[in-house]
């Protein structure tokens, strides 16, 4: 029982992917043309033909088989098999009769002897409501018991013009019949699973990590699986039964639908954006024409005329490999610019190309008809499948690799600059503790001394009022350069331009002050960095610079901040590091944050300072 099992498997896995294209017949699995002498064919012009048409054929129209070879390529009439029922009773009885091609466009059977009908059935094909189908299966099944008909003859009426008709007929027990069509279940199962899953998984990484390259192979995945849907007949059984004109554009337009993502995709692998933008240029081009002429194509098709099917078919099956061949050449090109998974591209393509090649010369009847030529556009689908996997694979863990390492670097540069802003603020706490001490405190003391010592006068009492208003003044300056309660009360760029404004109502300096780009989506965290370096720079800039004129400039890019200060002072010696704690600790900051940090000046020629740092990667 094991035995038959696995010839049983072995027979449905052929049939199902690697069928002949022409004529097939088989009992239980077993090739019997041969031994059938007397299998003829004929043609006729017209499928409205009945029984007694049929019997008033001229003898001489019958052609043995064996005589001459049966071509069905691009029939322009109709194809009438007459298969004597006694050489199939030879090798047993059955009580199934099918034709294991879902695509026959009309299909019509009779059994005739000595010119009486014994057996007939309504006319079905898939250009016909699938209610019209004697057994409700995506293949075509009749059911004969072959005991009752000894001695008559079998007659097949099928019609598929100018394109391909395939007719594997078998002849089944029982038995064998439940076992095929589990075993197909099975296959076709396993089949769309594994392609189902593949499509699940690209959809979840492209909408996971925001990468188009997964979406584009998401969606060949999908265009692929209605192929196979459609090619082993399951969407005109379940999605559209009563509409049989679909039939006829679902399945080739799915496949020749199917080269627009895949080329999508291969611009994204080999990110042809940023490495090779004029073959991407090409790609866009490649599409520009092609989708015009897919859209055409559907519409001309959608008619209902089999000779523009025909056509468009035979065009197909030259453009489509002509356009693998380009993708193929393209990523041999990538792997002599040694472009990172183009080797995948290289091996996906050739394999694919040469399958897709191979099935479309087996069309144009230019190769054998055999079980591997036949069917090799399903090895295309696997080859492709299992190589682009594998990238995808390696592609996704080199993206998690890369996206780890950055994300450490990133979490160690965050503490780096956590360290080193709070090193800052450790040095400003200490500047204005001095600064308290011998400035706020020593004017305490002299206020202590002055109210202690003052005549009780009107102009005692004035002198010392004023005092403490400057004192206070001196209080609110100092805290707000140590707590940035302006800066969350009214935004950075306000803060800052509050700043610039005070020292130009002292006079001292004409400041000018410009800012440049967004002035309100920096977060707290770079808002505080960036006011304190302000503070820092401007102080230098009232203490040390001794300028009449400054310009100081901020910029906020979407990934960019630059800070920009020139005054025309005394300058510096520019072959020294960086002189005073405020300053080296700006260049410190500038270095954690992998940003740039410099300094132009020469003694009595004035001075200018430029810090910039990336500050949207590192939130």
């Amino acid at each position: 029982m094991v035995p038959k099992r696995i010839l049983i498997l072995l027979f449905v896995l052929g049939k199902t992917f690697f069928c002949n294209a022409q004529l097939q017949v088989q009992y239980n699995g077993i090739d019997i043309k041969s031994s059938i002498s007397q299998l003829s064919y004929t043609m006729v012009s017209s499928i409205d033909i009945t029984e007694a048409t049929i019997d008033s054929l001229d003898v001489n129209k019958w052609i043995l088989v064996k005589n001459a070879p049966l071509k069905l390529n691009r029939l322009s009439q109709t194809l009438v098999l007459k298969i004597p029922i006694n050489p199939i009773l030879l090798h047993g009885n059955f009580e199934y009769v099918s034709i294991d091609n879902p695509h026959v466009n009309f299909l019509r059977c009779w059994i005739i002897k000595n010119g009486s009908t014994l057996k007939k059935f309504n006319i079905t094909g898939d250009n016909l409501p699938f209610s019209s189908r004697t057994v409700p299966v995506t293949n075509f099944v009749f059911p004969i018991k072959g005991a009752d008909y000894e001695g008559a003859d079998l007659i097949i009426l099928a019609d598929k013009r100018f394109t391909n008709l395939s007719m594997p007929i078998s002849f089944q027990t029982k038995e064998s019949y439940a076992n095929t069509i589990q075993i197909q279940n099975l296959i076709w199962g396993t089949v769309f699973g594994i392609f189902i899953f593949i499509f699940l998984l690209n959809l979840f990484l492209a909408t996971l990590l925001k990468l188009k390259l997964f979406l584009w192979y998401a969606t060949f995945e999908a265009s692929m699986i209605v192929y196979l849907l459609a090619d082993s007949g399951l969407t005109y059984q379940l999605l559209y039964p009563t509409i049989p004109t679909l039939n006829d554009l679902v399945r080739p337009f799915s496949l020749a639908f199917g080269i627009v993502p895949l080329i999508l995709f291969f611009n994204a692998l080999m990110d042809l954006k940023n490495i090779l933008p004029k073959l991407l240029d090409l790609n866009k081009l490649i599409l520009l024409c092609y989708i015009p002429l897919f859209v055409i194509a559907v519409i001309s098709t959608s008619s209902g005329d089999f000779a523009i099917q025909g056509l468009w078919l035979q065009v197909n099956k030259i453009l489509g490999p002509f356009l693998l061949l380009i993708l193929l050449l393209e990523s041999a090109y990538c792997f002599y610019r040694k472009i990172r998974y183009s080797l995948f591209a290289l091996i996906s393509y050739l394999g694919t190309t040469a399958f897709i090649v191979t099935y479309s010369l087996h069309q144009n009847e230019l190769i054998p008809d055999n079980f591997f030529n036949s069917k090799s556009n399903y090895w295309a689908l696997f080859w492709e499948l299992i190589v682009m996997t594998i990238a995808l694979t390696y592609r996704y863990k080199y993206f998690q690799t890369k996206t780890e390492r950055l994300a450490k670097k990133n979490r160690d540069q965050q503490e780096q600059l956590f360290s080193g802003t709070v090193a800052f603020q450790e040095k400003e706490m200490q500047r204005f503790s001095s600064l308290l001490h011998d400035t706020i405190g020593a004017n305490l003391g002299l206020l202590r001394l002055e109210a202690d010592h003052m005549t009780l006068t009107e102009s005692g009492r004035s002198q010392l009022a004023n005092h403490i208003t400057q004192l206070g003044n001196d209080v609110r300056i100092m805290s707000h350069r140590l707590s940035p309660i302006l800066l969350e009360e009214k935004g950075l760029f306000q803060a800052i331009e509050e700043t610039v404004e005070r020292i130009k109502i002292t006079g001292q300096i004409e400041l000018q002050f410009e800012w440049v780009g967004n002035k309100t989506h920096l977060n707290t965290q770079y808002g505080i960095l960036i006011y304190r370096i302000t503070q820092e720079l401007l102080q230098n800039l009232i203490k040390h610079s001794q300028a009449k004129n400054a310009f100081f400039q901020i910029m906020v890019e979407e990934q960019l901040v630059s800070i920009y200060l020139e005054d025309d002072g005394v300058g510096s010696n520019q072959t020294e590091p960086a002189s005073g704690v405020g300053l080296k600790s700006i260049e410190k900051l500038a270095e954690l944050l992998n940003g740039r940090f410099q300094i132009n000046s020469t003694v009595g020629e004035g001075f200018s300072i430029s810090i910039e740092f990336n500050w949207n990667n590192h939130e």
